[in-house]
């Protein structure tokens, strides 16, 4: 499968999934806005993503890929298959463990974060927290399963079940929101990480993967592995502190100002992660292969990769960025969601999509570093920005407030892009690519886009955000979101055209194919 098919075809289910989660952030806001219960829920779940980040599933994916490639290579699929059942088996068990010693000491952590909430409202914390503690075992097991997924090339495969999850854990959510209140939504996760879980592991076994219950092969040490993690470890803790502190701090904001950014953060990070995602999990594998047999393609391979990811990334910021504020309005606005707070969101969301070309950047340096076996350098300057900014978050959303935040994620974003670029620079600078000058196209194409949404609302006042939010008022908002949508979509699509860029006319004759696909009732 070629690159770019690759990733278009991790970009299409990602998106679906993307869809669906959208609507499940569009039900929660419908159903509980940025009232208590909705804050109260997502500081659980925060707490639950730190959490689960301790456990660097990630991490292990970027040291183990490589090494499973090359197992896999000289030894075999038996051989790495048996290796990787017993870098898994490690995991449930430390997973377990710490569940336990999560659901104990829960409580006292929902009073550290949630700080800026009342004592009723940390206890609420405290016990969503232990109810969603048993979806941490199966998200850090989905999370290891797909290291197998995408070094055997399977591309979308365990997105596709991870969208049916998100799909039955949105309808749960809905059906059950009435009756169980705020606790629908830990019904939800539970479902949704069973029913990927389960297709994962089908998939897995009808293409011949057999799991082994062992903790150690020949050859081979889960605990080198881990080793080799632990370089990251003291980077994770670093970071997860940062996160603690910053929502901490977050949580003091008046009114629904910390759900307007965990709302922002939320559709950011699905969005986000539909373009920087694939991009980033070909090129890592696509790296590691290069680096054992061709290394001197290795710097043709980065500019190819910030090249499809700027061909996403100001694809959507032409296409977002006009009807940003008008489709929150209309999907989001209600009583339990005010006007204050759509405005207060749509800057948070601004002004993250603003600083995702640096942060997606950053991201192929710092996977290009991990192959390339610069980990401890790497990490030992991301940890001094985390732990810098342990104590800078709370001190700028001290003194500047629902402003600070985006500050101080600008302000870090930054920081870690730096990091990867100086190892670089000082390490390889041979393999430094920048963006091909063909880019000029991409950022031509987005340019008529950003025009239309500054120059349409002054020549028709109409269009401008009304912040009605009655039942009719939603629908001309949504409708006007629509309408500033589909006009950049239109121009983008004209504009990469007009300029022949070919990569976007190759995308768009692969997603008609996989559209004739699913019409014909075959399975992605």
């Amino acid at each position: 499968m070629s690159q770019l098919r690759s990733i278009s075809r991790l970009t299409f289910i990602n998106g679906c999934s993307a869809v669906v989660s959208l609507g499940t952030s569009v039900a929660m806001a419908w159903l509980f806005g940025t009232s208590a219960p909705a804050q109260v829920y997502l500081a659980a779940s925060t707490l639950l993503i730190i959490v689960q980040k301790v456990f660097m599933v990630g991490q292990f994916s970027d040291v183990f890929l490589p090494q499973y490639v090359a197992i896999r290579e000289t030894d075999g699929a038996v051989k790495a298959d048996r290796c990787f059942s017993a870098l898994i088996n490690h995991m449930v068990i430390m997973v377990l463990g710490a569940g336990v010693v999560l659901i104990w000491a829960a409580p006292t952590l929902a009073g550290l974060m949630a700080e800026g909430f009342t004592a009723a409202q940390q206890h609420q914390v405290g016990r969503l927290l232990q109810g969603l503690v048993p979806a941490l075992l199966l998200v850090v097991m989905n999370g290891h399963l797909q290291i197998v997924g995408n070094a055997r090339g399977w591309y979308g495969r365990f997105e596709f079940y991870g969208l049916l999850g998100n799909f039955i854990g949105l309808v749960g959510f809905v059906a059950t929101a009435k009756t169980l209140g705020i606790w629908s939504m830990v019904l939800a996760q539970w479902l949704t990480q069973i029913i990927a879980l389960a297709g994962s592991l089908n998939y897995l076994r009808r293409n011949g993967y057999r799991h082994s219950w062992i903790t150690h092969e020949p050859g081979f040490s889960a605990w080198g592995v881990t080793g080799r993690v632990g370089l990251t470890a003291v980077y994770v803790l670093a970071t997860q502190l940062y996160s603690f502190a910053f929502t901490s701090a977050m949580t003091f904001l008046p009114g629904g100002g910390f759900s307007a950014y965990k709302y922002a953060e939320n559709l950011y990070s699905r969005i986000g992660s539909l373009f920087m995602r694939p991009v980033s999990v070909v090129f890592l594998t696509d790296a590691s292969v290069l680096a054992r047999r061709d290394p001197e393609q290795m710097r043709a391979r980065i500019a190819q990769a910030l090249y499809h990811y700027g061909l996403m990334y100001l694809g959507v910021i032409g296409v977002l960025f006009p009807a940003m504020r008008n489709l929150l309005g209309g999907l989001w606005g209600s009583k339990l969601y005010p006007a204050s707070d759509i405005h207060l969101t749509t800057i948070y969301i601004l002004c993250l999509f603003g600083l995702l070309i640096v942060d997606g950047t950053g991201l192929i340096y710092r996977r290009l570093n991990i192959v390339m076996g610069d980990l401890r350098w790497q990490y030992y300057g991301l940890t001094l920005v985390q732990m810098c900014f342990v104590f800078l978050a709370p001190a700028i959303i001290g003194k500047l407030g629902v402003d600070g935040a985006p500050v101080v994620l600008g302000l870090n974003i930054i920081c870690c892009f730096l990091v990867a670029i100086v190892l670089i620079f000082w390490r390889r600078p041979q393999y430094f690519a920048f963006f091909p000058t063909n880019t000029w196209k991409l950022v031509v194409t987005a340019i008529g886009p950003l025009l239309v949404a500054w120059l349409l609302p002054h020549l028709w006042p109409w269009l401008k955000y009304s912040g009605n939010f009655t039942p009719m008022g939603k629908v001309m908002e949504l409708g006007k979101g629509v309408l500033m949508a589909s006009l950049g979509l239109g121009l983008v699509a004209g504009m990469a055209a007009l300029l022949k860029v070919d990569e976007a006319a190759a995308t768009w004759r692969w997603l008609r194919n996989q559209w004739s696909v699913i019409r014909r009732g075959r399975v992605l």
